[in-house]
């Protein structure tokens, strides 16, 4: 075979090799934890963006309890999700609290909560776990120190429910599809699920899930990696029907924490 025939051939191998590398179909990936992850990062954008501006006006006016009350109502006001904000001084206290529904918890001592003691100690913002705040219910505080010169003045906190954020940003993306999408928080905790009563347990070790073991391995895939697939059994949704469910997963993060956006649909 001359040179020439010898290049002509491996071109036409090299083109042929490249016209099947491109006609293979990309892996699939559902698009829907991406876009719960983008809205959920411009919702909090917006919040943390509002509330990093309004600590820097109050560390030079700590002392003025009217414009405190005054910029807590605005930042109500101006929020779409949250349900209460409030001035913490660096004893724990909830010294203002608005709207005025929530007037009655002014003076509650929050000092031992875990995400109050983290956010005084490292004076960095910080979104706290789910847990069960004075008000009566279970929530979620995004909350930001106030410093001066470096020195501790107090914070203020952003009170919301988990389930009505992810609720509104997710519900217009399952609406009549074959899919779901549940949210938990790192460590297994249930943020949002389509069937309520399991939303506030923990996957990992809630006897609700302890007959799935393939759920449990799961469980563990998710809380340990930032994004995936895998497949588990469970009871389809609102039934007591088992059926095996192929997942998909991303992690929306912020401060720290970390919320598992998982996609799943019945094989």
């Amino acid at each position: 075979m001359t040179r020439v025939h010898i290049f002509l051939a491996l071109g036409l191998l090299i083109g042929a090799a490249a016209c099947k590398k491109t006609s293979e179909p990309a892996p699939f990936f559902p698009s829907e934890p991406d876009q719960v992850v983008a809205s959920l990062t411009k919702s909090f954008d917006s919040l943390n963006s509002d509330m990093s501006a309004t600590t820097a006006q109050l560390a030079q006016h700590i002392a003025d309890t009217a414009a405190i009350r005054t910029a807590m109502f605005s930042l109500f006001n101006r929020s779409s999700f949250v349900l209460e904000f409030s001035f913490v001084t660096p004893q724990g206290i909830m010294q203002i609290v608005e709207p005025p529904v929530y007037h009655y918890i002014q003076g509650s001592n929050i000092s031992t909560q875990e995400h109050v003691i983290r956010i005084f100690q490292t004076k960095q913002p910080a979104l706290s776990k789910l847990f069960y705040a004075v008000e009566d219910f279970y929530g979620v505080v995004d909350m930001h120190p106030i410093l001066k010169d470096g020195a501790l003045q107090g914070g203020i906190t952003a009170l919301f429910r988990a389930q009505t954020l992810l609720q509104r940003i997710i519900m217009p993306l399952v609406k009549d599809q074959s899919f779901e999408i549940w949210v938990m928080e790192k460590g297994g905790v249930v943020l949002y699920d389509q069937d309520t009563l399991e939303i506030g347990l923990n996957v990992l070790t809630d006897t609700l899930y302890k007959p799935f073991p393939e759920l449990l391995t799961a469980a563990r895939l998710i809380d340990d990696n930032p994004a995936g697939e895998t497949s588990y059994s469970f009871y389809k949704t609102g039934t007591t029907t088992k059926v095996v469910k192929k997942t998909y997963w991303k992690t929306f993060t912020l401060y720290g924490t970390e919320w598992k956006i998982i996609w799943v649909r019945p094989e």
